[in-house]
């Protein structure tokens, strides 16, 4: 079974949710109408999307190849001060676009250009989420990597619910410095009731030549 693991927490997505609720669409800096009025007739036909930004969120991922037997974090594991929490994440742009149209229907998209990506050919996610710092920081101290590397990292989430991770980047083979093309993808659908399940997890690494 695979388990995976975003290191953003329930309380903070609902934060956000009530934030992007209560937010209106995005403004120039500054801009505002000063031609206030009562007439609420001359409005637009439906309300438009609420979008909220928010640069730099912190974020963990453990995810599983399970046919190629890989096991990646997508977070901080090296030259770490202290492993806590809050060190072993790496930063996200987040975007939450809500439609009142649609009640409860609303999308986020985490996006990070610098993403740090530990793949390793051993390891339980169960371990490693969710954090346990005996746990998760005796594995990283423990187990070699077999590749790192800095890639671009996408999520989207949509409104019913699905998940849709994205990595592709660069990294290299830690044994002998040969580098890879690596695209990973982790896709779980929902069903709508609670439940839902994964129709894709693969991480794929395709030799580009020595460093």
């Amino acid at each position: 079974m695979h388990l995976l693991f975003p290191r953003i927490g329930t309380l903070f997505l609902l934060g956000l949710a009530s934030l992007a609720a209560a937010c209106g669409a995005d403004r120039a800096p500054g801009a505002r109408d000063d031609r206030s009025t009562m007439n609420f007739t001359n409005g637009p036909p439906s309300p438009g999307p609420n979008i909220v930004r928010i640069h730099n969120a912190g974020s963990r991922v453990v995810t599983t190849d399970p046919t190629e037997g890989l096991l990646a974090i997508h977070g901080t594991v090296k030259d770490l001060a202290e492993c806590t929490d809050a060190s072993t994440r790496v930063p996200v742009d987040i975007q939450i676009v809500r439609t009142p149209s649609d009640v409860q229907n609303m999308a986020l998209l985490l996006e990070a250009t610098e993403n740090d990506v530990a793949i390793y050919d051993q390891g339980n996610p169960g371990d490693l989420s969710p954090f346990d710092p005996v746990k998760f920081c005796a594995f990283i101290e423990s187990v070699s990597l077999v590749y790192e590397g800095v890639v671009h990292y996408r999520l989207h989430i949509n409104g019913q619910g699905s998940l849709d991770f994205q990595w592709e980047g660069q990294v290299t083979r830690v044994s002998d410095g040969t580098l890879f093309h690596y695209v990973e993808r982790q896709h779980f659908v929902a069903n709508g009731d609670g439940t839902g399940s994964w129709v894709g997890e693969t991480i794929q690494l395709q030799p580009m030549g020595p460093r």
